[in-house]
């Protein structure tokens, strides 16, 4: 079964462990990594988006490789906050990375965002909308983390 994760429960864990930032696509999934300190997230790679069951099996290879031990997944929401349909396939994606705690997280504007920083059209846009992901989940670990000892 899923262990989803919100990240106030992880700022309550206390535990600093490196973490794994998704964001699922179409046709290319972006992955990027943070330290173990939680404080800073980096682009690592571009996957192609197969069949689930194959893209979880190549992260969680990732996971094991890097000894992370926990995932923010991008949640699609639309610009309005409420559900897209692409939130139905990252949840069920989040199925397949298991036994792995999965946060989900509002990734909106993440893609266009680094559009806006690069002017390539490469893969590598994939990674880093990973990355912006993760950094703002660290973020704002980093604040719940901080907040709890004030």
């Amino acid at each position: 079964m899923q262990q989803h994760i919100s990240l106030e429960e992880r700022a309550v864990l206390d535990q600093t462990e490196t973490c794994l930032g998704i964001d699922l696509g179409k046709k290319l999934t972006g992955i990027a990594i943070s330290n173990p300190e939680n404080t800073l997230a980096v682009p690592l790679e571009v996957l192609s988006t197969s069949a689930y069951s194959r893209l979880a099996k190549k992260i969680i290879e990732i996971l094991k490789g890097y000894s992370a031990s926990w995932v923010v997944l991008g949640l699609p929401l639309n610009l309005d906050g409420s559900w897209s349909k692409g939130c139905d396939l990252v949840v069920e994606f989040a199925s397949f990375l298991t036994p792995y705690p999965v946060c989900l997280w509002d990734e909106r504007l993440s893609t266009l965002s680094v559009q806006h920083l690069t002017i390539s059209k490469s893969k590598k846009i994939d990674a880093q909308a990973a990355t912006v992901i993760l950094q703002h989940a660290l973020d704002r670990l980093s604040y719940l983390r901080k907040e709890k000892y004030y």
